[in-house]
């Protein structure tokens, strides 16, 4: 923005000479001398008005919808996308850095967790017997309060940290996850062997048991990530989706979605109500809002993905299953309207590709996204 000042100009005092030989010239230097300063005062008055015009140019920028550059939250700079959301609300020292992905413990007994509403994306999928785990990023991870509960990896989950470069935390895993995270080199922060980093909270422990505790947060990540010279630059300076402008948010061209329903087993079905005075939908499970203990808030997001694809059991005795993540039939749902679409995603290094029915990249509205990923079958509605 440029910004214009005033410029002030001193009038010269004129001293009348006294001898009458120089009355011609003096009053030709008047002359002149009102000549100029009515030149410099035409100039003066066209650039007050063009930086009138300039500044009800630069309000009407923001009628439409967006907020004016002067209005940005405190601690944030203009432009500073947040590759996880599409908005410019990334404060200027986590511009560039790589997010951190968490694993989220989802069973009921474990809920309320905190900070789940502050993630920026959340991926649910089935860990085992029916029930989810999610997997919950944040771009801005080094304010975060305390997080979790944090559980046990899962193979899918590690590709999905992988696609987004992520520093994965997570407590143990089963055996195929924990080869692929040391076949993959993905960088992982496990509290099995990190009790310092992760620790168990007293008061989750208390009243919801010793394995629904296990929680970090901010100071304690960057501690770790320094003493281990843990990689925090990311790979690309892209967004994790293509996103829409801020201020030109769009329903999607479909039918109407007041209530979108996911069934992931008989334990749990998530469902997301839309809430037309703020634009989001408010994320429900287990009959009940998803609250986030850290703030006594419902989960809230902009956008809702459904991913359908081949979801497998591995046949073993603690009912793990084998989720394949290439791609296939989907949903978007945002603005209380939702659209069928297609996903891909050709290698676990790669971001996962958004197109809608006839092939065209897909853009969603700035804000959180929710990602629930459900087998090819499973019973899904939108009304």
């Amino acid at each position: 923005m440029r910004i214009c000042g005033t410029v002030f100009y001193e009038e010269g005092k004129m001293i009348l000479m006294k001898k009458t030989i120089l009355c011609f010239l003096t009053a030709a230097c008047v002359l002149m001398s009102c000549l100029c300063l009515s030149s410099c005062g035409k100039k003066e008055a066209e650039s007050a008005s063009s930086a009138s015009s300039g500044a009800s140019t630069s309000a009407a920028a923001g009628s439409d919808g967006q907020s004016p550059q002067a209005s940005s939250p405190a601690g944030t700079q203009a432009g500073t996308i947040n590759p996880l959301t599409g908005r410019s609300d990334l404060p200027s020292e986590a511009v560039g850095q790589r997010p951190v992905g968490i694993m989220i413990n989802n069973l009921e007994a474990a809920t309320p967790q905190h900070n789940i509403a502050s993630a920026d994306v959340c991926y649910e999928m089935q860990a085992e017997g029916g029930i989810t785990r999610i997997l919950a990023l944040y771009s801005d991870w080094r304010n975060l309060s305390m997080t979790g509960s944090i559980r046990s990896a899962r193979p899918y989950f590690v590709e999905l940290a992988q696609s987004h470069d992520c520093i994965y935390v997570h407590v143990g895993g089963s055996q195929d996850a924990l080869d692929a995270i040391q076949s993959s080199k993905v960088d992982s922060i496990n509290g099995v062997s990190d009790s310092v980093t992760i620790w168990r909270d007293p008061g989750r422990k208390k009243s919801m048991g010793s394995v629904h505790s296990c929680v970090t947060d901010g100071e304690k990540l960057i501690q770790c990530v320094q003493k281990r010279e843990i990689r925090t630059q990311a790979k690309s300076g892209g967004t994790a989706f293509s996103f829409r402008a801020e201020g030109d948010s769009q329903a999607p061209q479909g039918q109407s979605c007041k209530t979108l329903t996911v069934p992931f087993s008989s334990y749990v079905t998530s469902r997301f109500v839309y809430d037309s005075q703020k634009a989001v939908y408010a994320k429900y499970q287990f009959d009940k809002g998803q609250m986030d203990a850290a703030t006594g808030k419902q989960v809230e997001v902009e956008n809702v993905l459904v991913l359908r694809t081949a979801i497998t059991p591995t046949g073993d005795s603690l009912g793990h299953v084998d989720i394949q993540l290439k791609g296939g039939e989907g949903i978007y749902a945002s603005m209380g309207r939702c659209q069928n679409i297609r996903w891909s995603m050709e290698s676990a290094s790669d971001p996962i590709q958004l197109t809608d029915s006839s092939g065209q990249e897909l853009s969603l509205n700035p804000g959180k996204t929710w990602i629930c990923i459900v087998g090819q079958k499973d019973d899904v509605t939108a009304e």
